[in-house]
């Protein structure tokens, strides 16, 4: 019980980075302020944290359930 708030609160922070590496630099993106490849590597950057933080979160209430 002790560990599931930092481990809930990591993967909120996950998934807030990962959106973050998507919305930022599209927007930079739009305004040719960031070319194409960046673009394309910090967007599956950002995709790739927010699947890990919602396969993080699934387990942590599935192990909760279990309890």
């Amino acid at each position: 019980m002790l560990f599931r708030t930092p481990v809930r609160t990591l993967g909120k922070l996950t998934a807030i980075a990962g959106f973050s590496l998507i919305v930022g630099p599209a927007l930079l993106a739009i305004n040719d302020l960031l070319d194409n490849g960046t673009f394309t590597a910090l967007f599956i950057v950002g995709f790739v944290l927010i699947i890990v933080s919602s396969s993080n979160r699934a387990r942590s209430s599935q192990t909760y359930k279990q309890t």
